[in-house]
């Protein structure tokens, strides 16, 4: 498996810990829901964000399927809010990958080829055709996903619309969203800015899925008609960790032209206690890939 490969599953578990949610979750139900206003709805989300100061996912199980190969393998994750998370990956107990992200870096290590990558978040979000930054991955870890907006345009919330759906609140982006152009996309990367958008390049709509008594999102879909491109996110197994819900299911589904992704999740063994600090050295003689 190559190291890009690895950075994809990498992000992909990171994608799906935007499930990271308090909730009482109830079966949906299209019984007597009424609409909310897109601005009592978005209030109530973000009412209900997930905060936290220390994250760990201990156990990770993950299914990959690239339509090509699959394979299995463990992860977990330690994280810090605003701070630093750390994704480590492996396989039959032997470590194959460890990635380090900080607002302004992003550090890959890929032990099976002994090889590893520094970066400022712009070769990852050409490598993947994603508009990656640590504020993004953020947001996704603390499951605040209003926080990507942008707040000089947003905070009408025109962009949006509610309404219901199988017995579920629905938000939707009323308008695509814009794409950036590239030197703006250069310019912000190299701050670790970024612009919040997962899909970059193109027009993107999205659908969240509100779950109808916790506030907390069921479904993601996020689609980029104009490329064939779409991300598709679902949350189950719903699991107590403390006063709170996390689901333990997820199931995700990245599909471009060039790629048809798929990966199941399923972890145990959360914490919310600060976790001992994780050593990220190099080893010798692994050479350094992406840099001129």
């Amino acid at each position: 498996m190559t190291g890009k490969l690895y950075l994809w599953i990498v992000f992909f578990v990171l994608l799906g810990l935007s499930s990271c949610k308090t909730a009482r979750v109830i079966p949906a139900s299209a019984d007597n829901l009424k609409p909310m206003s897109t601005t009592k709805l978005i209030r109530n989300i973000e009412n209900n964000a997930f905060d936290y100061k220390h994250l760990s996912v201990k156990k990770i199980s993950c299914q990959f399927d690239n339509g090509k190969s699959k394979t299995s393998f463990r992860a977990s994750i330690q994280a810090e809010k605003d701070k630093q998370i750390i994704v480590m990956l492996t396989k039959l107990n032997i470590p194959v990958g460890r990635l380090w992200l900080t607002p302004d870096s992003v550090k890959f290590i890929n032990y099976l080829e002994n090889n590893y990558l520094l970066d400022d978040y712009s070769q990852l979000s050409s490598m993947f055709g994603m508009d990656l930054s640590f504020q993004t991955v953020n947001a996704i870890i603390s499951n605040d996903f209003f926080a990507l907006r942008d707040e000089k345009r947003d905070k009408d919330n025109r962009d949006y619309e509610s309404s219901t759906e199988s017995g579920m609140y629905l938000l939707q982006s009323v308008k695509n969203l814009k794409s950036v152009p590239a030197d703006q996309k250069r310019k912000s990367k190299k701050t670790g800015a970024g612009t919040g958008k997962l899909l970059a390049g193109g027009p993107v709509r999205q659908s969240l899925y509100v779950d109808r008594v916790s506030f907390k999102l069921r479904k993601i879909k996020m689609e980029d008609a104009a490329n064939s491109r779409s991300v598709n996110v679902e949350f189950s197994d719903f699991t107590e960790v403390g006063k709170q819900l996390y689901p333990a299911g997820i199931f995700l589904h990245i599909l471009s032209p060039e790629n048809n992704m798929q990966l199941q999740i399923n972890m145990s063994n959360f914490s919310m206690k600060e976790e001992k600090g994780v050593r990220f050295k190099v080893p010798e003689k692994f050479t350094q890939i992406g840099h001129e």
